[in-house]
């Protein structure tokens, strides 16, 4: 299927970071998005007690659905993760968590990025 890339920066809440966002469409009408993120600030130093970046889906309506963990490497302070929707236009969100356990996206959030396909 068709590739698109997005070339993603971090937000206020970490200015350094960056990401590069592929969307591919599947048979069968899902996408696969693999997210590739560098040098985000490791999640206890975003805010006191966060342990982790989650990965999330929101739709157009506002729904936000935690997709999954962001892999993420201390010490080389890059992130990866693969997720698939059957959505076409959606925001990718990386919040930081206290646990991988959240039901809503934190006020923390380090990337964001608008899809349209």
């Amino acid at each position: 299927g068709s590739v698109r890339s997005y070339a993603t920066r971090g937000t206020q809440r970490d200015p350094g970071s960056d990401a590069r966002v592929q969307v591919e469409t599947l048979d069968g009408g899902n996408h696969l998005v693999t997210l590739t993120a560098t040098n985000v600030t490791p999640p206890d130093r975003i805010g006191s007690g966060y342990t982790v970046y989650l990965v999330w889906v929101r739709t157009p309506t506002g729904q936000a659905q935690m997709e999954r963990q962001l892999a993420y490497q201390p010490d080389q302070r890059t992130g990866r993760a693969t997720i698939t929707t059957p959505q076409r236009s959606f925001t990718l969100l990386v919040t930081a968590a206290r646990a991988a356990s959240a039901t809503t996206p934190s006020a923390h959030l380090v990337l964001s990025q608008e899809i349209q396909l």
